[in-house]
């Protein structure tokens, strides 16, 4: 049976979805996976935040697509937008990670691979803004460390060298940058469909 996994998060999942639609003649279709295995589908809202506001991704407007989806595995990209106005990345570090949970109990998706965050440039000072990123990125690597159902996922070739990987913006990928983004999202998602039980969360989707 063909698995079925959603890339949901904020507008760096936007941006992904549409390198893949431009580039599909280079073998990007469905993230460059084989379609008989895993079928890929997309949501990114740009600004998409977990906390409370007109972009919370936890709106059920947005959720729904998980319910109508049906996944059995969720590539999660979110926080980034958060950290530009709070000031406790630990804090934001525990609402991504109960996100997760809340996506795994509600939804009877069987494994969620959290992404890493990415430092930015654009913010004043952007030494704060990145430390801040650190601290998350190692207190989720800490909170999902042995868990079964959940992951979480290093961006490697983007820390080091992100600010020539970066558009005009300082925030978002350039071409070089999403390519490597899109090969790090590819390899997140080849490896949690190898850890599915695809009849047991049909079973499951079923009883809804």
């Amino acid at each position: 049976m063909v698995r079925r996994a959603l890339i949901f998060g904020n507008s760096y999942i936007r941006r992904l979805e549409t390198f893949t639609h431009e580039n599909c003649d280079r073998g990007w279709l469905n993230l460059g996976l084989d379609g008989t295995d895993i079928q890929v589908e997309f949501f990114g809202l740009g600004g998409g935040t977990l906390r409370p506001g007109n972009k919370c991704v936890q709106k059920q407007q947005y959720m729904h697509i998980i319910e109508e989806y049906m996944p059995h595995s969720v590539f999660l990209q979110v926080g980034g937008n958060d950290l530009s106005s709070e000031n406790e990345p630990v804090k934001i570090a525990r609402d991504i990670s109960v996100f997760a949970d809340y996506i795994i109990n509600c939804y009877h998706v069987n494994h969620v691979v959290i992404g890493q965050l990415l430092p930015r440039y654009s913010e004043r000072p952007e030494a704060y803004y990145n430390n801040k990123v650190y601290i998350v990125n190692k207190e989720l690597s800490h909170l999902v460390k042995e868990r079964d159902n959940a992951t979480f996922w290093h961006h490697r070739g983007l820390w080091k060298n992100t600010p020539d990987l970066l558009l005009k913006d300082k925030v978002h990928l350039n071409d070089e940058g999403m390519e490597i983004y899109a090969r790090s999202v590819r390899a997140a998602v080849g490896s949690l469909s190898r850890t599915c039980n695809v009849e047991q969360t049909c079973v499951a989707n079923y009883r809804l």
